[in-house]
């Protein structure tokens, strides 16, 4: 094989995590080329990759059907989805788009049916013995007993509609208004992002648990790496148990006690894996080796290493 080529599948703003691939592919033997798709024409991140391409919204009928196209014609190798709809676009259509042993960067159905359900997962977090915040869906378990609560999405990404509910007042607004949410108990301490890649065995290769100092519309903005080995240790056991694959985030509170509350766990690169990737833990790097069959590389990671992130822009010139 010439060059290997990966399609980024709901690249849009990913602008940073596309660079980092494209500066792990330096000094490669193996030629890679990096192919971003997105619904909007304009999204940043197409500029970023070595070649671009539009796609109809998922929910469009003939969305399938170009997909498939640019993978016929641009003979992709792989894909890697950056977004929980990518995520479940790829699962429904799972044997039409891994056809010529094309990889699909998505775990087993299974697991996507627990992690993209917060219902689902807390009940196999519950069956498994893993710690979680008490968590209420309103048709299937007795009302809240407990004050604060989050509210969020049942199947949702990036804090969208998510509120705290500090009464009952607060709880039948949420409830008329929102009537699939779910409701989590609120566990006060330490919001952590974790930062897990694991090789296609689901053999645990990196944990970096990263402090979200500061978020503002669901996207970490400041983070401090602190690899604490209590967290590391349930992550992986979690992992293994989960059989996740390839990048995933997942994220929990560290209570004042030292207990980590898990509460979401995504299935693909986290918008602040960049800062992982800058301390040591190049995750794109490690995906190269493993598809060139080399051994993949134990990285050493910048503890306390701190990252403060900010909004910049692309000009399109016509």
């Amino acid at each position: 094989m010439d060059t290997f080529k990966i399609l980024f599948l709901s690249a849009n703003w990913r602008v940073s995590l596309i660079r980092e691939f494209q500066e792990a592919k330096k000094g490669f033997e193996t030629n890679f080329q990096l192919i971003a798709v997105d619904s909007d024409a304009l999204a940043p991140a197409l500029q970023i990759a070595d070649r671009s391409h539009s796609l109809p919204l998922f929910s469009d009928s003939q969305c399938l059907e170009s997909l498939l196209i640019i993978c016929r014609t641009q003979a992709i190798d792989s894909i890697i989805p950056l977004t929980n709809k990518a995520i479940d676009f790829l699962n429904t259509h799972r044997e039409e788009l891994s056809g010529g042993n094309r990889r699909l960067g998505i775990p087993e159905s299974s697991t996507i049916e627990i992690c993209h359900d917060k219902w689902n997962l807390w009940k196999f977090m519950e069956m498994e013995g893993f710690t979680s915040p008490k968590t209420f869906l309103l048709e299937e378990s007795d009302p809240p007993d407990v004050f604060p609560l989050i509210a969020k999405e049942r199947k949702g990404e990036g804090g969208k509609n998510q509120s705290l509910i500090e009464d009952q007042r607060d709880l039948d607004y949420c409830m008329e208004k929102f009537p699939n949410h779910i409701f989590q108990e609120f566990i006060p301490g330490r919001e952590y992002s974790v930062d897990l890649f694991s090789d296609a065995k689901g053999v645990p290769q990196l944990i970096v648990p990263r402090e979200r100092l500061s978020v503002r519309g669901g996207e970490v903005m400041t983070s401090r790496i602190d690899m604490n080995e209590s967290i590391i240790d349930s992550v992986e056991a979690l992992s293994r148990r989960l059989a996740l694959t390839g990048p995933c985030n997942i994220q929990g509170i560290l209570d004042g006690k030292g207990t980590f509350f898990f509460t979401d766990i995504n299935l693909r690169f986290g918008s602040g894996s960049v800062h992982t990737i800058a301390a040591g833990g190049n995750i794109p790097l490690m995906m190269y080796q493993e598809i060139t069959g080399q051994e993949i590389s134990k990285p050493s990671i910048q503890n306390q290493s701190l990252m403060t992130r900010y909004p910049e822009s692309i000009f399109h010139h016509s």
